[in-house]
């Protein structure tokens, strides 16, 4: 990503954050609360709107580096809430998956989802992005984490150490909300062990496909058009949003879902990779699986 200014365009902030707000969940977090439900026409009625502001704004030369990240944002939006709804509900696909074991239908329906991800390669037509530029690599898994406000330490520390310490703290905050939250019966341990093949292939789908639709397409978009460091959070507030009703589940859920994609996004940037990005949400699927599959009956 490009070097930014700190000082970036006031407007180009203000259109960035607003289309994010418009296209993420918090329209659907508003109308579920409200009673309404969720409105199918909803996630359709967000795309065309963020449609219509990117062909305004790539005819401005103010805020044409946004446009690539607006469409994004759009596709994201009618993959997951649209599209792949609309394939759930195939009879096709509904039919196999009644016939499917547990395990089987969570791959299935994480693999709908990859819908997103090849309308996304629309975006990325005549950009001329590499893989760097995409983060489709492994990278420097011992390059430098800079600090940070918010984190514990002071001076830079390769990611080779901090990978290990943000995985343990995971590995404690993670679990213990799902434990609270789910109320995992562990007398469906024998059930768990035959599903784990499952769990793992379905981690590491859903892990690859969230990291390349809410990180390394949006992140490669703003590249030009924002600052780094707001980037990573414009990203990670979108991503978070989106898990109030997923899991983790509600507003501390959210929060954790945004600190989560924070950390990702960062080690993305800093190590010009998405391994350490990938492998720390492969493990945090893994055990969101584990913790579902011992709460659901059947």
């Amino acid at each position: 990503m490009a070097d930014v200014s700190q000082g970036a365009d006031s407007w180009r902030r203000y259109v960035a954050w607003g289309a994010m707000l418009v296209g993420s969940a918090v329209p659907n977090i508003v109308c579920r609360l409200a009673g309404h439900g969720t409105p199918y026409l909803l996630p359709v009625a967000q795309t065309v709107l963020l449609v219509i502001l990117a062909i305004l704004v790539d005819r401005s030369p103010r805020l044409k580096p946004l446009t690539g990240f607006l469409l994004t944002i759009a596709i994201v939006r009618l993959g997951w809430f649209a599209i792949a709804p609309m394939l759930d509900d195939w009879a096709f696909i509904r039919d196999n998956l009644a016939n499917a074991n547990w395990g089987a239908q969570q791959f299935i329906q994480r693999l709908l989802l990859v819908v997103g991800a090849v309308l996304l390669l629309t975006t990325l037509i005549r950009r001329r992005f590499t893989r760097k530029d995409l983060f489709l690599r492994v990278g420097d898994l011992r390059a430098p984490a800079q600090p940070e406000a918010i984190l514990w330490f002071r001076k830079p520390i390769p990611w080779m150490r901090l990978g290990p310490q943000l995985l343990l703290i995971f590995g404690i905050a993670l679990p213990g909300f799902l434990f609270v939250t789910l109320r995992p019966d562990f007398d469906l341990l024998p059930r768990l062990v035959q599903l784990l093949p499952w769990g793992l292939a379905t981690a590491a789908l859903n892990a690859a496909n969230e990291e390349f639709q809410f990180r390394c397409v949006p992140l490669a978009h703003l590249r030009n058009a924002l600052p780094e460091r707001e980037a990573v959070w414009l990203t990670a507030v979108f991503f978070g949003l989106g898990h109030y009703f997923g899991q983790p589940s509600g507003a501390v859920g959210v929060v954790m879902a945004t600190l989560a994609g924070w950390i990702w996004g960062k080690s993305m940037l800093e190590t010009r990779g998405m391994g350490w990005a990938f492998g720390i949400h492969m493990v945090q699927d893994v055990v969101i699986f584990c913790f579902l599959a011992l709460s659901v009956k059947g």
